[in-house]
């Protein structure tokens, strides 16, 4: 969980630095906001003794905004932010005196576990209070030296990421010592980074990757010293990034070298010349990526790729410098519009998600302004939009009055062009509503999803306190399902349809209708812990060969639900289509085998992104004639959904739980930062 945490937390930072550098992921102003209304208060005590707070520091800031509104607590503990615009607001309880630690509403460590307050139509919020505890005063300190000479590392950077989500670093000194204080009790994985250097990375004990550190213990009140490292030389990547336009070196460019983990081994910055030079890299695979190009310009990886699964992997030597790994950086183009309610025409406020048609990973976030318009600077390319409103009385919807990723209707947004008229006008939702229960208190997100047919038309997360969830739909009747995703890695509950039934085939239909709110949909989730090995996917085919040009049907079990499954014919990999897992993660479909396909035996691989999930034998046979099936495109299906190939892509937005969908964006966006950790897909 704390690596989960640690690399969505940089990721967001990311994000945010990108969003700066491509001249913004902007709202248009509003030329007649309305009076600002809406209030943030509550009360600020300590968790010894309850005690009032006096003189914390409190600051509110909304999703779209770059600065925050702060105030201090009273002699009573007590605050109030007025005068507030709608929006979703962070807020964060600072002790400047440093008495206390540092929280976020409601109870988090940090932002990216924070619960975000909406204010809406200038609405109020009493009971944003927080009780802060103690500032813990643990420690763990060592040095840090070459490996080849045992001289001092100067201004290494060393991390402590610690299984509840806490992470903190700090700099060693000039004779290579560190010190990393008021840490809370737990277990933490400690990482050295000399970054600007020769040096590999490094964890703790002598481990060259996060999965092989050994985790330090700490107690309250306790120093722990003695935890050194002794950091080697490594490889290099280097080559020269340029503007696309008129070829242009671009000075100050971030490059970061990520590991297959996703994790950023090393980075540099780009001279005067365009020029960088990576150092301090083992030997082995490595995504490069482009990650702050400037104003204008569009980040990528190499090459040419805008997301770490499309990106093509360099491999470096130990010791030896791998040359040639150029850009040549494209200028970004804008998406702008409007979001408004049909039922009056007056905006609605929401977040705007841009995805890539070829790739669903690349994707870009906006918020709607106070006026509902929206600015968004894209790289160039195709395009999907998708509007999901703040009001849960408003259904979302993608460009153009879609429900579904598979109807919109895309975007096509030339290098440096301004596509305007993007509008959406958002529709009166069908509430459907109920509790989702589990036997565990085990930190967990709880999604519910409404199917049809073969496509999710709504998400949306249980409380995680109460259960309680409330689903936006479009009038109809559909297939829900609630599942839970843990944060332990050893708990697992298995999905459960309405009502009380185990597969999509033997749920009950839910009715939804605008107007009338359709309640007491309830799930019981079963926790298990431990529960050992889980099934893999599965294929089989309709037959074991198939002459080269026909149709080959294949079905599939245990795919994740809705997700697109790419299939190849290897060993030299043909590209055959894509199949859409169903709600129970089952597929079934068609897809051609090419006419130019080469006879003898194959194997059929079912990739996820980039990874094989499955596979199986297939004996393809020579075509009958020349000019007979050709086409490398799926063609027909039953019971699933097949694609052209390169579709083969996670579902976001209206498709797919927005944790998923949060993962799969913050990776298009990554900066050149501190080290972090990624979820690998499986």
């Amino acid at each position: 969980m704390a690596r989960r945490r640690a690399f969505i937390r940089v990721v967001l930072g990311a994000a945010a630095a990108l969003a700066l550098a491509l001249g913004g992921v902007t709202a248009a102003a509003a030329e007649d906001d309305p009076v600002l209304t809406g209030s943030i208060s509550g009360t600020v005590t300590s968790t010894v003794g309850g005690t009032a707070l006096a003189g914390i520091e409190v600051r509110a800031q909304r999703n779209s905004d770059a600065g925050w509104h702060t105030v201090v607590t009273n002699a009573s503990g007590a605050y109030t932010f007025s005068g507030l615009a709608d929006g979703s607001y962070l807020v964060r309880f600072f002790d400047p005196a440093g008495d206390y630690a540092t929280e976020y509403w409601d109870d988090a460590r940090d932002s990216l576990g924070a619960q975000r307050v909406a204010v809406v139509d200038g609405s109020a919020h009493p009971g944003v209070d927080a009780a802060l505890a103690p500032t813990p005063t643990s420690s763990i300190s060592g040095t840090v030296t070459r490996a080849d000479d045992g001289t001092p590392v100067s201004g290494a950077r060393v991390t402590a990421d610690g299984t509840d989500g806490y992470w903190t670093s700090t700099l060693t000194d000039g004779a290579g010592r560190y010190t990393l204080g008021s840490l809370p009790e737990g277990s933490y994985v400690i990482g050295f980074h000399a970054e600007g250097t020769d040096l590999k990375r490094g964890y703790w004990r002598n481990a060259s990757e996060y999965s092989q550190a050994e985790p330090i213990v700490i107690a309250e009140h306790t120093t722990t010293s003695g935890i050194d490292a002794s950091l080697a030389a490594g490889g290099s990547i280097a080559g020269v990034v340029t503007r696309t336009d008129d070829g242009e070196a671009l000075a100050n460019v971030t490059v970061n070298a990520l590991d297959m983990n996703g994790e950023i081994a090393a980075f540099a910055r780009t001279d005067l010349t365009g020029g960088y030079h990576i150092d301090g890299l083992p030997a082995g695979s490595y995504r490069v990526q482009f990650a702050e190009p400037g104003p204008g310009l569009s980040a990528e990886y190499w090459e040419n790729a805008y997301s770490f699964d499309a990106a093509k992997i360099v491999v470096v030597t130990e010791s030896q410098t791998t040359t040639g790994i150029d850009a040549a950086l494209e200028t970004v183009g804008y998406i702008s519009g409007s979001v408004t309610k049909s039922s009056d025409g007056t905006r609605a406020l929401g977040r705007i998600t841009i995805t890539s048609v070829d790739d669903d990973r690349h994707a870009y976030f906006s918020g709607a302004s106070n006026d509902g318009t929206y600015q968004v600077a894209v790289a160039p390319g195709e395009y999907r939009v998708l509007f999901e409103p703040f009001d849960s009385d408003l259904r979302a919807e993608y460009w153009a009055d879609a429900f579904t990723k598979a109807s919109a209707t895309p975007v096509t947004v030339p290098s440096g062009a301004s596509v305007v008229g993007i509008d959406a006008q958002l529709d009166a939702a069908a509430i459907v509503a109920g509790t989702v229960t589990l036997d565990t208190a085990v930190e967990r997100e709880v999604i519910v999803e409404a199917w049809s047919g073969n496509q999710i038309v709504g998400t949306t997360f249980a409380d995680a306190q109460t259960g309680a969830y409330s689903l936006a739909l479009p009038e109809g009747s559909f297939i829900l399902k609630a599942s839970a995703l843990f944060h332990d890695g050893t708990t697992i509950a298995q999905p459960q349809f309405y009502d009380g039934v185990a597969t999509s085939a033997l749920a009950t239909p839910v009715v939804a209708t605008v107007g009338a709110p359709v309640t007491g949909i309830d799930f019981t989730l079963v926790a298990v812990t431990n529960p050992g090995p889980q099934p893999k996917p599965t294929l089989a085919l309709a037959a074991g060969s198939i002459r080269a040009g026909k149709d080959i049907t294949i079905s599939g079990t245990g795919f994740a639900p809705g997700a697109s499954i790419a299939f190849e014919l290897h060993s030299d990999p043909i590209a055959l289509g894509t199949l859409t897992a169903d709600a129970d993660g089952a597929l079934q479909g068609t897809l051609r085998i090419p006419a130019s396909a080469p006879a003898g035996a194959h194997t059929l691989v079912a990739l996820s992104g980039t990874t094989a999930i499955a596979r199986t034998a297939l004996t393809v046979t020579a075509a009958a004639g020349t000019g007979v099936g050709t086409g490398t495109g799926a063609a027909g299906q039953a019971g699933g959904s097949a694609a052209t190939p390169g579709t083969g892509l996670a579902r976001t937005g209206l498709d797919a739980p927005v944790a998923v969908v949060a993962i799969g964006v913050i990776l298009s966006v990554m900066g050149g930062m501190l080290v972090r950790r990624r979820r690998v897909e499986s």
